[in-house]
């Protein structure tokens, strides 16, 4: 899966990623939101810079993950001025100043290599984004390209499920 969306054109990419940021802007969810953790894209993903300048313009808050320790993620404030850094996996991320800056996001917008029909997700197996979302109380939003979407990812009993999912083409799931 993570081969074929990197064989994704550049093109496709930026026409559906609009899409998917369009998709997510009129969800409920998000309107209602004060808080919102987003991602900055890495290989191939949705790209939601368009996204979080459409959330910031809005005045909401709005969250990126920070990896913290071996194997943990918090969501840090994000603004059009903060610092981006890549990680130790080559994943932007901000530079986080002080603690002041870790937030609690009401929505969470989180990528992944495949989903199901049933809204479970497989990611790059570290586990990060399932330890942080077991922890928020945060609706969970995930999104891909559609050709991303596979009848079963054969989910274990630690991997949390998303509220929605949401491509190009569709929206699964509601809240």
């Amino acid at each position: 899966m993570l081969k074929g969306r990197l064989l994704i054109d550049t093109k496709d990419i930026e026409v559906f990623s609009g899409i998917i940021n369009n998709r997510l802007l009129g969800l409920e969810c998000v309107q209602k939101a004060q808080c919102i953790m987003a991602y900055y894209s890495y290989k191939n993903e949705p790209n939601l810079l368009e996204f979080i300048r459409v959330c910031l313009d809005m005045g909401k808050c709005v969250a990126l993950p920070y990896i913290v320790g071996e194997g943990d993620m918090i969501a840090v404030d994000y603004h059009a001025d903060s610092v981006i850094k890549s990680n130790i996996y080559g994943i932007p991320e901000p530079v986080m100043m002080n603690e002041s800056e870790k937030v609690e996001p009401d929505v969470v917008i989180i990528p992944g290599i495949a989903f199901d029909k049933n809204r479970h997700r497989i990611g790059f197996g570290g586990g990060y984004y399932d330890r942080f979302l077991s922890e928020v109380k945060a609706v969970k939003i995930g999104v891909c390209f559609n050709r991303q979407i596979i009848d079963d990812v054969f989910p274990e009993t630690h991997d949390v499920p998303m509220d929605i999912v949401v491509t190009e083409d569709r929206v699964i799931g509601a809240v």
